[in-house]
C-alpha cells in the first residue's frame, strides 16, 4: 500500500457539498459521468451493535453500468447501511455508457480526493493504471479472464475481482432448461444478451451460461465460439449442427429501440423460450403476453432479477395460460456481493492489500458468489424481506460484513472470504435473517 493512500485517507474531511461541487464544476464532463455523494445519512441497522463507527473516513467512487432494481438496491445498501456503519462516503456515477465515460468519472473522483473506486462497468488495465497513478485503490465486479491485461499486469493497488460463479449460474440455467425445454429444441430460443457486447461482465457470464446450457442439453456444435457469439453487437442466429433456432438479441432494455426489436422477434411466433442475461422480464412482459394470446402458446421466461416489488408482481401475475409471467429467475444476493466488494476495498484501504487481497501465488484475488434460483411464487415468498431497501433489511448485515474485514479479523484471506460467500444459499440466508 502506498504511503500517499493512507496519508490522504487520514486527511479526508470533504463534505458532501464539496464533493458535489467538485464533480459538477469540472468543465467538459459528460452527463453520464455526473455523480452524487452520500455518507451522512443514518440507518437503524448501523447502530444495532452499539459499537461506534470507525473514526477514519474513506471516500469511495462507484462506477455504474446500468439503471435497474439491482442498482437502486445497491445504492440504498451503500448509502443507508455501509456509509454510516463504517464511516465512509460514496460518490455514485450516473449510467456510464463506455470506457471514456468511466475514465472521466474516475478522473473527477480523483480530483475530489477519493481513496478507492468500485467499478461495475469496466474491467480494464486502463482504469487500474489510472487509479494506480493517482494512489487510488481499484476494485471491480468481474472475472479475470475478461481482462487478461489486468490479470497479467503489475497493479499493486488493484484488489481483485468479485463476480458470479459462472459454473454455478450455468448449472441453474441448465437445470431449468433440462426440466422445461423440449427434447428436440423445436420451440425456438430467444436470448437477450443485454450489454454483453459492451463488456458488461454479468451479461457476458450469463449469456455464456445460457449458450453452454443449450449446447450441453442438445449436444450442439456451434460454428462460432461462445465468446464470439456473446460479443456480437448485432441480432444473430446461432448456427449449429442440429439447426435448432437460437437467436441472440443484444442491447439495453433502457434504450427506446430495445423493446420494439424484441417484440418483433417474439411476434414471429417462432420462440417459446425467452432467456435473458439481464433484468428484462418486466420490460418484455406486455410483449410476451400479447404474443401468447395471439398464437395460443406459452412462452417460458427465464431472467436475471433482483429482490423487488417488480419481481413479486411478476410471479403473482398470471399469463393467459394461468402461469406466472416469469417462470424462472436467478437472483443474486445483492447486498452480499456489494459487501464483498466493499470488504476487499476497505481491507486494502486499511493496509492489508498484500494479505487480504492476494491469493497464495501473490496474484489479485478472485472472489465468487452464488446466485439463487426461484421458480414459483411459493419459493419467492420464502425470501420475503431479503435485501428490502424500503425497510433496510439486508442479507449482509453488520455481522456478515465484519466477518470479512481485516479490522475485525486481522488474518483474513481471500480463501476465507470465498468460503463465507460460498456458504450463502436459501437455507443459510433464511437462518441469518431469522437470527437478525
Amino acid at each position: 500500500m502506498r504511503k500517499n493512500v493512507l496519508k490522504r485517507a487520514a486527511a479526508v474531511v470533504l463534505t458532501g457539498a464539496m464533493l458535489l461541487v467538485s464533480l459538477a464544476g469540472c468543465g467538459g464532463t459528460p452527463s453520464s459521468a455526473s455523480a452524487s455523494t452520500v455518507g451522512s445519512s443514518s440507518a437503524t441497522s448501523a447502530t444495532d451493535s452499539g459499537a461506534p463507527a470507525p473514526t477514519k473516513q474513506f471516500v469511495i467512487g462507484v462506477a455504474e453500468a446500468q439503471a435497474n432494481d439491482e442498482v437502486t438496491t445497491r445504492r440504498a445498501y451503500f448509502e443507508n447501511f455501509i456509509a454510516p456503519t463504517y464511516n465512509v462516503k460514496f460518490i455514485f456515477s450516473e449510467v456510464l455508457k463506455d470506457d471514456a465515460a468511466v475514465k472521466t468519472f474516475i478522473e473527477n473522483c480523483i480530483d475530489s480526493g477519493v481513496d478507492a473506486i468500485i467499478d461495475f462497468k469496466s474491467n480494464s488495465a486502463q482504469m487500474a493504471r489510472l487509479c494506480e497513478e493517482n494512489d487510488v485503490v481499484y476494485t471491480v465486479q468481474g472475472i479475470p479472464d475478461m481482462a487478461p491485461e489486468l490479470m497479467e499486469g503489475d497493479f499493486p493497488l488493484f484488489t481483485g475481482w468479485s463476480g458470479a460463479d459462472n459454473a454455478q449460474v450455468g448449472n441453474l440455467f441448465r437445470d431449468w432448461l433440462e426440466a422445461n425445454a423440449s427434447e428436440d429444441g423445436s420451440e425456438g430460443f430467444l436470448v437477450s444478451t443485454s450489454l454483453a457486447a459492451q463488456g458488461n461482465v454479468q451479461h457476458v457470464e450469463v449469456s455464456r451460461a445460457i449458450l453452454e446450457g443449450l449446447q450441453e442439453k442438445y449436444e450442439l456444435t456451434y460454428e462460432k465460439t461462445i465468446d464470439e457469439l456473446v460479443a456480437s453487437s448485432e441480432t444473430t442466429n446461432v448456427a449449429n449442427d442440429k439447426n435448432i433456432l437460437i437467436t441472440l438479441y443484444p442491447g439495453s432494455p433502457n434504450k427506446e429501440t430495445w423493446l420494439p426489436g424484441i417484440s418483433s422477434l417474439l411476434q414471429s411466433g417462432k420462440y417459446a423460450m425467452f432467456l435473458s442475461s439481464g433484468q428484462t422480464y418486466n420490460q418484455s412482459a406486455t410483449a410476451v403476453n400479447e404474443v401468447e394470446q395471439a398464437f395460443g402458446i406459452d412462452i417460458k421466461v427465464a431472467s436475471i432479477a433482483a429482490f423487488s416489488t417488480t419481481l413479486t408482481t411478476a410471479f403473482n401475475t398470471q399469463d393467459p395460460n394461468g402461469n406466472p409471467s416469469v417462470d424462472m429467475v436467478t437472483v443474486k444476493p445483492s447486498s452480499a456481493l456489494n459487501a464483498c466488494l466493499f470488504a476487499t476495498t476497505y481491507n486494502a484501504l486499511n493496509g492489508a492489500i498484500d494479505t487480504a487481497c492476494r491469493d497464495a501465488d501473490g496474484n489479485a484475488a478472485n472472489y465468487r458468489f452464488q446466485m439463487i434460483s426461484i421458480t414459483s411464487p411459493e419459493e419467492l415468498a420464502m425470501t420475503e424481506g431479503w435485501d428490502d431497501r424500503d425497510t433496510g433489511t439486508w442479507i449482509a448485515g453488520k455481522e456478515f460484513v465484519d466477518s470479512m474485514l481485516v479490522t475485525n479479523n486481522p488474518d483474513i484471506t481471500p480463501e476465507d472470504i470465498n468460503k463465507i460467500m460460498a456458504s450463502l444459499n436459501v437455507e443459510s440466508i433464511s437462518a441469518m435473517m431469522e437470527k437478525a
